[in-house]
């Protein structure tokens, strides 16, 4: 195979000019000889001329050594303007068979870029002798051929003449025919295959007759391949022994058949004179690859052996290895330590929380987890139990408590705990808001009432009130809940325009469900003003609200329906119908008449003919000059705002005549028909 020396070598050799400029459109240098080979005999002088378009430099294969006094490379000569030409001339004294080879002129910018063929020209020199067909004769010692997996194999039998047969030939099998594809004949380099196998793997020879005599030179293939497929130690990466104890690491190299892995111990011993016991095995039970072993073996290890040991594999080129740190306690021992201090707190409804401890120990001890004072994975199956931590699955208010860890060592009859306090925190939680509790929205006009929001929450919340008042009594507006422009309640400082009137404004706490609650209680004086209260609970996770509405009503259970007096026939009939102006929409008067088994609805009166007051809405049904036909039932409907709940109350009316002896009935299924009455009065229900 041909080499070429380093630009720094040939620098060296040749005082070579490096020029920083270069034209981009240089051309390739040209020799003095166009051939692109040549044969000359041993002894002959060897004169070539290189000339290019800047400073040039020669490259050639042959290795002088000490005969490099043979060889003169003239500095560059360049000459001419605009275009210049550089030239340096070559010189090679009595010419040996080994000088034979390539013999390139390239362009100095070539040093700066990827090797490119128009910047170089070259041309082959063979030195012929006479007898002497090949350049490198191994006649009773082989060369050595290293053929390496997936490159092709070179035999380097070059000739000293491009004009000699040679032969290839195998020990014991006969000649190697060179086909072009599988085996290539190339006298610049030798005999090439592409694609080696492990046949080549022999004593190979290259013949040549010359003057009638049999030539040889023979090469041996060697494949060594510096793969190496895994290496592994028997141990993890630490390991721990106690003063007395026994070490032993086995460390296995797998590689090629053909491989042979040196393989070598460092450990802190050797350093210290302590030699350690070294088994080396090798495994050849796999048809694909090589197994090799070596186990280290201390036996009562001491201080002095503490530290890393390492196992490393050289095969060819290839080194590899891997280690281990090992560790000497004098005693069993445990420390064990949270990774947080202080208290631990974790937030009702997280997806998981992890308890972890540090812990150093050795042996390895028995671990047990307790919650309160029992075992954790028996009193709730959300628990995961590991060596250093306790992991708490979908956190609930209950997990609270004390967490032990308890750390023992059978043998040697040592035990450690450590207990950590666990603070689960709740967002505030209004009870009256968890359970079904309703409360009345309506309040009588100047009654005492008492309103009370009891909170739980982790850390205990602080509790305010707020007031909202409804919009002015000309409004039509609903008294929606809201948080804008909220007002404080302040113990007796609300004015009657603003608000009600507060008596007292007391908190206590107390046991309920199992669970130390706070009770707000507020105590209105004087209900005067309608408007929205709200308990606000609030604590470091978060905050609850509990809307409260507050309707004042000067009506009886806010939905009334009254006649004006007891009409006589000829006289008007008058029906109001009251409801609280907050709770109640949606109001009308409606006759109702039977016909068969149909029921007849007519329609007086509408909310749109309602007159609204400071608390309520008022809608009159007006019949004037009632007759005995106007006689029936009168129904007022009213839908409830929040719940959508229709309510109504009906009033049966009877129209008086003027004769009290004639008798009036009247009839659900029919029209109405006038018979001789006996002065019925009005009678009402409410639904």
């Amino acid at each position: 195979m041909l080499s070429c020396m380093t630009v720094g070598m040939l620098c060296l050799l040749f005082g070579c000019l490096m020029l920083t400029g270069h034209s981009s459109a240089s051309r390739a240098p040209k020799l003095n000889i166009k051939a692109k080979e040549i044969v000359i005999h041993a002894g002959q002088p060897l004169h070539l001329t290189c000339s290019g378009e800047e400073n040039v430099f020669w490259k050639f294969s042959a290795v002088l050594g000490k005969d490099s006094k043979r060889l003169h490379i003239t500095q560059n000569v360049c000459e001419g303007h605009p275009k210049k030409v550089c030239r340096r001339r070559l010189t090679l004294r009595k010419a040996q068979i080994n000088d034979t080879g390539f013999y390139s002129c390239e362009l100095y910018s070539s040093f700066k870029r990827p090797a490119r063929r128009d910047l170089s020209t070259s041309i082959y020199v063979f030195i012929t002798e006479p007898n002497t067909p090949f350049v490198e004769m191994h006649r009773n010692i082989p060369g050595v051929v290293r053929m390496i997996e997936g490159e092709e194999l070179v035999v380097p039998c070059r000739t000293t003449s491009p004009n000699i047969t040679v032969t290839f030939k195998k020990m014991n099998s006969g000649v190697l025919k060179a086909d072009g594809q599988n085996i290539i004949w190339d006298y610049k380099r030798g005999f090439i295959i592409p694609k080696p196998t492990y046949r080549f793997i022999d004593l190979l020879s290259c013949e040549a007759t010359v003057n009638g005599s049999v030539h040889s030179t023979k090469y041996i293939i060697i494949r060594l391949t510096s793969a190496i497929h895994s290496m592994q130690l028997n141990v993890s990466s630490s390991i721990r022994l106690l003063t007395g104890n026994s070490l032993s690491i086995n460390c296995t190299v797998t590689a090629d058949l053909n491989s042979r892995p040196e393989i070598q111990w460092e450990y802190p011993g050797l350093k210290k004179r302590k030699l350690a016991f070294i088994i080396n095995r090798m495994d050849r039970s796999n048809p694909k690859s090589i197994t090799f072993y070596s186990i280290l073996f201390i036996d009562k290890v001491q201080r002095i052996d503490e530290g890393q040991y390492i196992c490393a594999a050289k095969n060819g080129q290839l080194t590899k290895s891997v280690n281990t740190t090992v560790r000497i306690h004098a005693k069993p021992f445990i420390n064990a330590k949270p990774k947080h201090k202080g208290i631990l707190e974790a937030v009702a409804g997280q997806k998981s929380y992890r308890i972890s401890v540090k812990v150093r120990a050795f042996p390895s001890p028995e671990v047990r987890w307790l919650k309160d004072d029992l075992l954790a994975a028996d009193k709730c199956a959300r628990y995961i139990v590991g060596d250093n931590h306790l992991i708490i699955k979908d956190v609930a208010g209950e997990d609270a408590g004390i967490y032990t860890i308890s750390l023992h060592l059978k043998e040697e009859n040592l035990t450690k705990n450590l207990s950590m306090r666990l603070i689960v925190n709740v967002k505030p939680q209004i009870y009256e808001k968890s359970v079904s509790f309703q409360e009345s929205h309506l309040y009588p006009l100047g009654s005492k009432q008492t309103l009370r929001c009891t909170v739980f929450g982790v850390p205990a919340p602080t509790i305010t009130w707020m007031w909202h008042p409804c919009p002015p009594n000309d409004s039509k507006a609903q008294c929606d809940v809201t948080t804008k422009n909220d007002l404080p309640v302040i113990l007796g400082k609300n004015s009657s325009h603003l608000g009600n009137k507060i008596q007292s404004l007391k908190q206590r706490t107390q046991i309920i469900e199992g669970k130390n609650k706070t009770a707000s209680i507020l105590v209105i004086e004087e209900s005067k003003a309608s408007g929205v209260y709200t308990c606000v609970a609030t604590n470091k996770i978060g905050s609850e609200r509990r809307h409260i509405r507050y309707y004042v009503t000067d009506i009886p259970n806010g939905f009334h329906v009254s006649l004006n007096k007891e009409p006589a026939e000829g006289e008007d009939l008058i029906l109001s119908c009251s409801v609280n102006k907050y709770l109640y929409t949606d109001i009308s008067w409606t006759l109702l008449r039977k016909t068969g088994n149909r029921t007849m609805h007519h329609s007086i009166s509408k909310q749109r003919d309602a007159v609204t007051t400071e608390y309520s809405t008022t809608l009159v049904a007006l019949i004037k000059n009632a007759t005995h036909a106007d006689s029936g039932s009168y129904s007022c409907r009213g839908k409830n705002i929040y719940t959508g709940e229709v309510i109504q109350q009906v009033k049966e009316i009877a129209i008086k005549g003027d004769n009290c002896n004639k008798k009036t009935s009247f009839s659900r299924t029919s029209k109405l028909k006038r018979r001789k009455s006996n002065c019925t009065t009005e009678s009402s229900g409410a639904h």
